[in-house]
């Protein structure tokens, strides 16, 4: 989506705003009003957990938060270029078309959160802003809040590639689930990354468990029995 000119900006800029209103009706659990505090406290957060513990839901609706109290300017989303276990081959189109169906969690969240026409408006704007990982490099985001999805996808390269893109007055957050890997397990860097982390001051991290889901009940059980069958078959 292409943005707009300033002339072209100006009648619309009540719709660019986000505040408290469009978010309040949200009702959190205890465990994601915790990841939020984490969040809000630290520079730098990590966030683990399995499917289903709203991770990419809770990270989305702090950002919309930090916007309306404008403690950030823009929301930067980035998730590692990768397909889970199918090939779907060339896609056609720019550099925002490629990336679009990556991106479309994120925007699946936004939207449950504050609407259709806000969501839209904030990423015509460019207020939601979607980078690739492969295009960050020499980029500093100052006044911005950095949202790496599915960081168990990262390289250890790539995630300190995504980190040291933060700038003045800024906050990154990177949320994984190191039980489900599109990548060799070598090659995954976030377990190492979080541990070479932590107690640095300003780094904080929240941990979710399979009893945090949120989906369908049934995947609690459906996760714990994926968890036992990962400890019995640790090559597969």
């Amino acid at each position: 989506m292409q943005k707009k000119t300033n002339s072209e900006s100006a009648p619309s800029v009540k719709r660019m705003s986000v505040k408290e209103d469009n978010i309040k009706h949200v009702n959190l659990r205890n465990n994601q009003r915790e990841y939020v505090q984490q969040i809000l406290k630290n520079q730098i957060t990590f966030c683990s957990g399995p499917a289903g513990t709203s991770k990419t839901f809770t990270a989305c609706y702090t950002s919309l938060l930090l916007l309306a109290e404008k403690k950030v300017k823009k929301i930067i989303l980035c998730k590692p270029i990768q397909e889970s276990g199918e090939k779907l081959g060339f896609l056609p189109g720019d550099i925002a078309d490629k990336i679009d169906p990556y991106m479309q969690s994120y925007i699946s969240n936004f939207k449950k959160i504050a609407g259709d026409e806000l969501i839209e408006s904030l990423v015509h704007y460019g207020l939601i802003e979607f980078k690739p990982l492969a295009f960050m490099r020499g980029d500093t985001f100052d006044d911005a809040f950095m949202i790496l999805d599915e960081a168990q996808n990262a390289t250890f390269k790539q995630l300190m590639l995504f980190t040291t893109r933060m700038g003045k007055s800024s906050k990154v957050l990177v949320t994984g689930d190191v039980s489900q890997y599109d990548i060799p397990k070598a090659h995954a860097g976030l377990p190492g990354f979080m541990q070479l982390m932590k107690g640095v001051n300003g780094v904080g991290e929240h941990i979710f468990g399979n009893k945090d889901i949120v989906r369908a009940k049934i995947l609690q059980e459906v996760v714990d029995r994926y968890d036992k069958w990962r400890i019995d078959n640790p090559e597969k």
